[in-house]
């Protein structure tokens, strides 16, 4: 159970490394919103888009050097919000429960001042929806209303002022303003549907590794309840037997010495078979299949992202050599997802004239791999092992490409008939690691 416990977490640390990696991914997906909080004031600090000059920046119509440093001063406020609005997608993606109200007070705040004093230039007018849609993935639906109405609020004042000073008619500027609201609803919507379906999906990805580390743990404590169950069947009998033959000899031991001791015979023999039954059941755990470990370990490493192909998993030898062989397979496997960051696995298990190799293969840089370094504590033990059955054990890097080979070299007994056991159609072993 102690290997099927260090499988289990070997699977469950890569999958925390690619759950890490989409994170990451979903963030820069996300962070798209907050970037354009500061690309569209810092084309606005330019006039950039400004059809007439009733729609240049309030900045910039400061006389003298003003100009200038009131539109440096909008863009710096616009860096400020993106960092703010970052923080509140970041906050939903790992706490979803939480909202940094904050953070979205303060960023709303410098949304005022960046449209202040870069409206109501068209571009710096879209910074509301970009932030309306950053904000807009926290909170519930009565806060998605609030964070649109302060956005039409952000959008639309700067726009309601530069036409007042301009002279507009009240009809050219409701017009003007209908049209405004319009579309910055419809891009609102649009920047929100695309970062609510990234953030949903994330959420969808996480459930899914929450529900399959529960399933294995879940497997783990099955396992250990009928590993518990089975002693309690195999013992409970036996030492219930053995208190009564034990009382009995004790109280007869001054009545009856000879009856005694015939009682005490029996709860030796009791003892005995009590220790057989344990040997047998603790033997059947120890025990590994070699075609049912070397499916198991292809399931996990597909599993994990890793192509797995396994060849050989049927070979005829004894079934001790078939047992060591299983180790080797689960402990190779086992170091490709602990530290390995393979993408292909290649285990193969063959006759070669008297001996059974059997090889484990990856692709990828193993982490600390030198081919001069003592092995690790699972390749020390399984060293061992395979030594004590008068096998050789060898791992380090491949010496042809990129990649780690651990190989087993396995004696056999030889047949009663005198040959060695190899069968025809012999497959030359690989040659990038000597055993």
């Amino acid at each position: 159970m102690a290997d099927h416990d260090t499988t289990a977490l070997a699977h469950s640390d890569r999958s925390g490394r690619r759950i890490d990696r989409a994170r990451r991914i979903v963030l820069a997906l996300s962070l798209s919103t907050p970037v354009f909080c500061v690309l569209s004031p810092a084309f606005a600090a330019t006039n950039i888009g400004a059809p007439n000059e009733a729609m240049t920046t309030f900045a910039s119509r400061a006389p003298g050097g003003a100009g200038v440093a009131l539109s440096a001063a909008g863009v710096l406020c616009s860096l400020a919000l993106a960092y703010a609005s970052m923080r509140v997608i970041r906050t939903r993606i790992d706490r979803p429960a939480t909202a940094l109200r904050r953070d979205v007070v303060l960023s709303y705040l410098l949304l005022l001042v960046a449209v202040g004093l870069l409206g109501p230039n068209p571009p710096a007018l879209s910074t509301s929806q970009f932030w309306a849609a950053s904000v807009a993935v926290t909170g519930r639906f009565r806060h998605k209303a609030a964070y649109t109405v302060l956005m039409l609020a952000a959008g639309l004042a700067p726009l309601l002022v530069g036409m007042a000073i301009g002279g507009s008619s009240l009809r050219e500027s409701a017009a003007a303003l209908a049209v405004l609201a319009v579309l910055q609803l419809v891009v609102f919507v649009v920047l929100l549907a695309s970062n609510v379906a990234i953030i949903a999906l994330w959420d969808l990805v996480t459930e899914a590794h929450a529900a399959r580390d529960a399933q294995a743990r879940l497997a783990v404590s099955e396992e250990r309840l009928r590993f518990a169950r089975d002693m309690h069947d195999l013992l409970g009998h036996s030492l219930s037997a053995l208190a009564v033959k034990s009382e009995l000899a004790a109280r007869l031991t001054g009545i009856d010495p000879q009856a005694a001791s015939r009682e005490m015979s029996a709860v030796q023999h009791l003892a005995r078979d009590a220790l057989r039954e344990v040997r047998t059941a603790v033997s059947g755990y120890r025990d590994v299949d070699l075609a049912a470990e070397a499916a198991g370990v292809q399931a996990v490493l597909t599993a994990a992202g890793v192509r797995c192909t396994v060849s050989g998993a049927d070979v005829d030898v004894p079934a001790e050599q078939r047992s060591i062989a299983s180790w080797v397979v689960r402990e190779g496997t086992t170091n490709v997802l602990r530290h390995s960051s393979a993408r292909n696995c290649t285990v193969a298990l063959r006759r070669d004239g008297s001996a059974l190799v059997t090889e484990v293969f990856d692709d990828g840089a193993q982490q600390g791999a030198d081919a001069a370094a003592p092995f690790g504590n699972g390749l020390a033990g399984l060293a061992e092992r395979v030594s004590a059955a008068g096998g050789a054990l060898t791992a380090g890097p491949a010496s042809v490409g990129t990649g780690f080979l651990l190989r087993a070299v396995l004696p056999l007994p030889e047949r009663p008939d005198g040959g060695d056991g190899s069968a025809g159609g012999e497959q030359p072993g690989r040659e990038d690691v000597a055993a």
